[in-house]
């Protein structure tokens, strides 16, 4: 089963995790440079080191509307931003397998109505910023391209 979830933060709370978050953002080479992955790992776009839940209070005002919306009690395991561009390179098929939900917050999407959400084998699921998409962690999910770039934020 597949949920989204919409008007998850009021909007100073959505901008005060993107803006706190920029800072952690590194990208491929940063990530191999510091011994944190090994060098043949993609790493598309830039993204933070998976503990930002530890850095920045957010989990369980997530956790809280996950509760309230969906009647799930979860944890938070990992977590990190991704930015990405929508270059076609960066495309980066992956899973959580390990776990029984993987979720996107969508902090910020550069079009209101063009190319908003995750890309998964099956279909794009569409979710607008501000919108937490949740779904089995087994899933092979990517953010999608665009042929236009862009500066887009998730968690």
């Amino acid at each position: 089963m597949i949920y989204r979830i919409n008007n998850v933060f009021d909007n100073e709370k959505r901008k005060d995790i993107l803006e706190r978050s920029k800072k952690y953002l590194r990208d491929h080479k940063e990530f191999v440079d510091s011994g944190d992955l090994h060098p043949e790992l993609r790493l598309p776009g830039k993204q933070t080191s998976p503990n930002l839940h530890k850095k920045i209070p957010f989990a369980n005002d997530i956790l809280k509307v996950i509760k309230n919306n969906l009647d799930l009690d979860l944890v938070v395991i990992n977590s990190w931003v991704n930015w990405t561009d929508g270059n076609k390179k960066d495309l980066n098929w992956h899973n959580h397998k390990a776990f029984d939900y993987a979720g996107v917050y969508y902090l910020r999407i550069p079009f209101p109505f063009f190319n908003n959400g995750t890309l998964c084998e099956d279909k794009f699921y569409k979710a607008s910023q501000n919108s937490l998409l949740l779904f089995p962690g087994r899933m092979n999910h990517t953010a999608p391209s665009s042929p236009f770039r862009f500066h887009r934020y998730t968690l």
